[in-house]
């Protein structure tokens, strides 16, 4: 078969995806980025937004009316949920829960296959390469409907880990994302090894690469795993996503989130103790059920006084099975407007913190061809140009000279390595 894979939602679904196409390819089947080549098509769902919803049963739509009789694979968080609505729209296709999204290139030629926990060797795609290191959530929060989705919580042996990174770095690639659902729950199933211990193991081997984690909750970013990746030094990236979701204490409350303001503000504090004007990046919900404007307003207030390098920001989607989904909603436009006004705010935070790199020299990793140059990545997360040729996944020192809206603009000094083919959309 030539199969087309479309993943919606998260970094999680984006590697498992990844690992599936492999799998598949050993098989004997063939990727294809062009749809109407296909003859088999891979939808890896989402359900975290109604958005999300949406891309999913459009892709389905898109995929009964232009290719009717072609087979379509689903799987994910929205299929696990919600199976009967795809099945309206294409009867035919073969729908498979998150447990066994791992064994389907083998179910459906009837073979058994070992679990790796979605393990790949690389992204053809991408110069980053990305690694699922745990799976699951069993918190509540009221908002949010992954624990219904993916409620059982397990994590990759450390032996396998520490394989699958070697054999990454042996590819090529500099920059490993480390992904999962709630990444500070990693336990190993057959040592108990937790995540302090594994990143001290990933920290010692030798190789020029570095290690970014894809977000970590409040919640689970103790002082030991702090000071852990700061001793790592320069084999660990000073970015840290810590999602927010509000600054007002009692919709934290309302959304059983495990922390208020004051425990935040208090890790993202021990953070910058330990790092150097590390890039801090958030989520933040805007139309709660519950917020009111003064609840906004602290919210806008604690993003500008926290510093933050960027935030990504969500309106409140409701979701079926949640404890807000049967709050009486917010008005559509006061929410447009909420968030219309956090989007302007991470714009000026955006430009602000690319501002303060100028002077500086930053070690980027080479992302991706644009106009008479290249955009890299830094340690931080901030995007630069550069002029000149290099190749995807070197990496590259580079002077901060200015900034063209949120982009940095760098002189290089020297390429470290080679890096590895392929390019990244910039994230």
């Amino acid at each position: 078969m030539k199969i087309y894979f479309k993943t919606i939602g998260c970094r999680v679904n984006q590697v498992e995806t990844q690992s599936i196409a492999e799998k598949f390819a050993s098989l004997g089947h063939a990727k294809t980025p062009d749809f109407n080549e296909a003859d088999a098509f891979f939808l890896n769902t989402c359900a975290v937004t109604s958005k999300a919803d949406r891309d999913t049963l459009n892709f389905a739509g898109k995929v009964s009316k232009s290719k009717r009789g072609a087979k379509l694979i689903v799987t994910g968080c929205y299929a696990d949920l919600f199976p009967g609505r795809i099945l309206q729209i294409y009867p035919e296709a073969l729908i498979f829960k998150n447990d066994e999204k791992e064994a389907i290139p083998f179910k459906l030629e009837n073979k058994t296959a070992e679990k790796d926990f979605f393990s790949v060797s690389g992204f053809s795609d991408r110069s980053r390469a990305f690694v699922k290191i745990q799976e699951g959530c069993s918190l509540k929060c009221s908002y949010c409907i992954v624990p219904a989705a993916r409620p059982h919580v397990g994590s990759k042996p450390s032996k396998n880990l520490l394989k699958e990174i070697r054999l990454i770095l042996e590819k090529g690639y500099k920059e490993i994302v480390i992904c999962g659902t709630r990444l500070g729950m990693y336990r190993c199933p057959l040592t108990g090894m937790t995540l302090v211990e594994i990143m001290a193991e990933i920290f010692r081997i030798p190789c020029d690469f570095r290690i970014r984690f894809s977000s970590i909750g409040a919640a689970e970013l103790s002082e030991n795993l702090v000071k852990v990746l700061k001793d790592g030094k320069a084999k660990f990236c000073d970015y840290f996503h810590i999602p927010l979701q509000s600054g007002s204490d009692k919709v934290l409350g309302d959304m059983n989130r495990n922390y208020d303001k004051r425990y935040y503000l208090d890790r993202i504090e021990f953070v910058r103790k330990n790092f150097h004007e590390p890039g801090l990046f958030t989520d933040v919900i805007v139309g709660y059920p519950t917020e009111t404007e003064e609840d906004f307003h602290k919210t806008s207030e604690f993003v500008e006084n926290c510093g933050f390098a960027g935030l990504h920001v969500f309106r409140y989607s409701i979701r079926p099975g949640t404890g807000a989904a049967g709050c009486r909603q917010l008005n559509g436009a006061v929410v447009k407007k909420r968030a219309k006004t956090l989007l302007q705010l991470d714009k000026t935070i955006r430009e602000k913190f690319a501002r303060s790199l100028i002077g500086s020299v930053q070690k980027l990793v080479i992302l991706k061809n644009h106009k008479t140059g290249h955009i890299g990545l830094t340690s931080k997360f901030q995007n630069v140009f550069i002029p000149g040729s290099y190749k995807p996944g070197a990496f590259v020192y580079a002077v901060i000279e200015g900034v063209d809206g949120n982009v940095c603009i760098g002189r290089p000094i020297t390429a470290v390595n080679s890096g590895k083919a392929g390019s990244e959309n910039t994230q």
